[in-house]
């Protein structure tokens, strides 16, 4: 059964990529005859960082540099709460770029609030800072995550823009699994396009002389304000995914822009790109234990997790039963970490390097054993973490 799927979604993807070509065609030969050149480089290019993912927007800046009035004309940062020095180091190292801070007291208190996990307002500041962009410069603004890394395909994302005037490419899921039933409610989304693709929160462009463009932005700006709606109650990040769910809705409902392109290696995009983020953790559900270590790492060291486990170097698994949700190809290519708590019954498993030891006996295994307690901080862990990684 797995296989059969996995055969479909490669003849959908395949199906998106020569859909993805054509379209690349048609809107070089549009702006071509309609605009009389190519693509157009006006565009701002803007994206944030706090303290915690400095790092990676340096990275983002270097990859920016080489493409820098070639296909855009400035490059705007908004401070998320970056200490001194990293903004010193911004001025020195990139010295043109805008650094901008974002003015948390425009916007409704609970976007300056961070949750368990340690996001930041559930992004809705994202949506603020590309609308507050397109109305001061007037001109095409994409937004790039932090994580996020182009290359010199990105051209046919300016293509495809000037055309369409809206960019952004498939993500994940669909909408019925990432969009909180409460939100698709409150705006009236249609059942009939529930199985519609995610579209991707972390890049996407658009262009304020177009009407429509401009109305998406701005109705994603309003609606990514409205707590109940970004941030409903009840909802997760296994269903409701912020401001990335408000906007694939809102652009499938009003369907302004016909087909958007879908697959991102073609456009030259890679996202999630973080430096350093070598840890993927998975937890069984509803453990009281496990939910704090969980929320606990996460709040202190989100910058060094990823939660796309293809981008981890070492997995860990808070639960052994959980091993069996990992797919097997990443058991094999990655380091493999497993708790294992008092009460238990031990069985050996050939894709585990490493084991936890929550309990009082000793494992029969010839894998190492580390043993730890219950009442360890978040940073015991870590340090133990780091020591299997460097070994």
């Amino acid at each position: 059964m797995n296989k059969i799927k996995k055969f479909r979604s490669q003849i959908i993807d395949f199906r998106f990529y020569i859909f993805d070509l054509i379209t690349i065609i048609f809107s070089s030969i549009k702006n071509l005859l309609v605009f009389r050149k190519l693509y157009d480089n006006n565009v701002s290019i803007v994206s944030a960082s706090d303290q915690h993912f400095a790092d990676t927007l340096f990275q983002l800046l270097d990859n920016l540099h080489q493409f820098k009035d070639k296909y855009f004309q400035r490059i705007i940062i908004y401070n998320l709460g970056m200490k001194i020095d990293q903004i010193e180091y911004l001025k020195i190292k990139f010295p043109n770029i805008i650094i901008q801070d974002f003015n948390f007291n425009k916007y409704p208190d609970f976007i300056s609030k961070r949750d368990t996990h340690g996001t930041l307002g559930a992004y809705a500041w994202k949506p603020n800072m590309i609308y507050e962009t397109l109305e001061k410069y007037k001109s095409k603004v994409i937004w790039l995550d932090s994580a996020n890394l182009i290359d010199k395909k990105f051209i046919y994302v300016l293509i495809v823009l000037q055309s369409k005037k809206f960019f952004s490419p498939m993500s994940a899921g669909k909408i019925n699994d990432y969009t909180y039933v409460d939100t698709l409610e409150k705006l009236n989304f249609p059942t009939s396009k529930m199985q519609k693709r995610n579209l991707t929160g972390g890049f996407n462009g658009f262009d304020w002389n177009d009407k429509k463009s401009r109305f998406i932005a701005k109705t994603w700006r309003d609606l990514s304000n409205q707590e109940e709606l970004i941030l409903p109650k009840n909802s997760t990040k296994d269903n409701h995914r912020w401001d990335q769910s408000l906007l694939t809705v809102l652009i499938y409902k009003y369907n302004y822009f016909g087909y958007i392109p879908k697959i991102k290696k073609i456009f030259g995009i890679k996202v999630n790109q973080n430096p350093n983020q070598n840890y993927f953790l998975f937890r069984k559900e509803n453990d009281e234990f496990q939910d704090n270590l969980y929320y606990q790492w996460f709040k202190n060291y989100k910058n060094k997790s990823t939660k796309t486990i293809r981008y981890s170097k070492l997995i860990w698994l808070l639960d052994i039963s959980v091993l069996k949700k990992i797919p097997k190809k990443y058991l094999t290519q990655k380091i493999v970490v497993c708790n294992i708590y008092k009460n238990e019954q031990f069985i050996d498993n050939k894709y585990v390097d490493y084991y936890f030891n929550f309990s009082d006996i000793n494992l029969d295994t010839k894998k190492q054993v580390i043993n730890v307690r219950a009442d360890f901080d978040v940073s015991n862990f870590l340090k133990l973490l780091d020591d299997i990684l460097e070994s």
